[in-house]
């Protein structure tokens, strides 16, 4: 989908599809999780009733931390033992060496790190986390050795199995800082409906303001350092073409050019 936008490089089609498959695992884990059972007449009262979204949100929030407690752990001892062991990857490099890729030179079935998988499911746990913090601490423990289990597995993966054939330059910063945002404001809605259904109205609309606070914040942040994302020095230029064209030709190595 991101090639037939119209993004060329590999770095953009996989930046562009990071950020499509946070929104959908967003809206297809979180939201009809969380409204699962009645969704059609949960969006037919949202849109008759758009004051009660905050309340209906919080209530169905409220009612799935158990269920959000399982998938944190299934995710985390499931997914990343699949990640180490890398099973289908490796069968399929199995089956291509001892039939069609007999006697061809074997070459490395793992490629550039996958962040266009991996971001999208860390946003979606950062998500998770903020949203029920207040509502559900006891799920903070489980997304902890989620967290710190994900940093083992990756670091490993980071220095033995992946082969990094473009730089980044920090170009996922800017989606992980919207991601971030994304998650405060659908907790700060939350908590809206939350403290309303706790007859606390007057601590409901005090925080109204600090919803308008972080959807400026988040504006400012895009007009003071997004650019800084997109505008790299000479410096930087020079460096990355030195390592990523020059010492290849004088190690005797294939450029990693193909992959920017």
């Amino acid at each position: 989908m991101a090639g037939v936008a119209g993004y060329v490089s590999r770095s953009e089609q996989e930046q562009k599809a990071t950020n499509m498959v946070y929104y959908f695992l967003m809206a297809n884990v979180f939201f009809m999780s969380v409204l699962s059972g009645s969704l059609l007449d949960q969006i037919g009262k949202s849109f008759l009733n758009p004051r009660d979204v905050p309340s209906h949100l919080a209530r169905a929030v409220s009612a799935r931390a158990d269920f959000f407690m399982t998938y944190i752990l299934t995710s985390g001892l499931a997914g990343f033992s699949i990640e180490m062991l890398q099973p289908g990857l490796l069968t399929w490099d199995t089956l291509k060496l001892h039939t069609w890729g007999r006697g061809k030179k074997k070459s490395n079935y793992l490629f550039s790190f996958p962040y266009y998988r991996v971001i999208p499911f860390v946003s979606l746990f950062v998500l998770i986390g903020i949203v029920y913090a207040v509502i559900a601490p006891l799920l903070l423990p489980f997304l902890i050795f989620y967290f710190l289990l994900g940093y083992v597995v990756y670091v490993n993966q980071f220095h033995d199995v992946y082969e990094t054939t473009y730089e980044t330059c920090g170009q996922y910063w800017p989606q992980i800082h919207h991601h971030v945002v994304v998650a405060i404001i659908v907790m700060q809605i939350t908590m809206i409906g939350l403290f309303g259904l706790k007859s606390k109205p007057s601590t409901s609309i005090a925080t109204i303001p600090l919803l308008i606070v972080t959807i400026a914040y988040n504006e400012y942040c895009k007009f003071r350092f997004l650019p800084t994302f997109y505008n790299c020095s000479v410096q930087v230029y020079f460096i990355l073409v030195f390592i990523f064209l020059i010492y290849p030709l004088i190690k005797g190595c294939e450029p990693f050019s193909k992959g920017v």
